[in-house]
């Protein structure tokens, strides 16, 4: 791992170290990406398996309910243009 990248990742995380600690810390996670890079090189010749027990889908039929309240909800909400908006994400 590159010094600025170790930087970036303590400025990011919000994490004020001493010198002692980020070469502690920087030293734990080289050993872990070496970890990551050990297993990137095993051949497993099989898909990866996302769910170890296949589990049946239990699907519900969709039914179509109508709303009929139209104005009850028009007064509830806010509109723009005569659209419903939504909260802000």
């Amino acid at each position: 791992m590159e010094d600025h990248e170790f930087e970036r990742l303590l400025k990011v995380a919000r994490l004020k170290l001493t010198d002692v600690e980020k070469e502690r810390i920087k030293a734990d996670i080289e050993e872990v990406i070496g970890y990551f890079d050990s297993l990137d090189q095993v051949e497993s010749g099989e898909e990866p398996a996302y769910h170890p027990i296949r589990v049946p889908a239990r699907l519900r039929k969709d039914e179509v309910v109508e709303f009929t309240d139209i104005d009850a909800l028009k007064r509830q909400a806010k509109l723009h243009d005569g659209y419903i908006l939504g909260p802000k994400l």
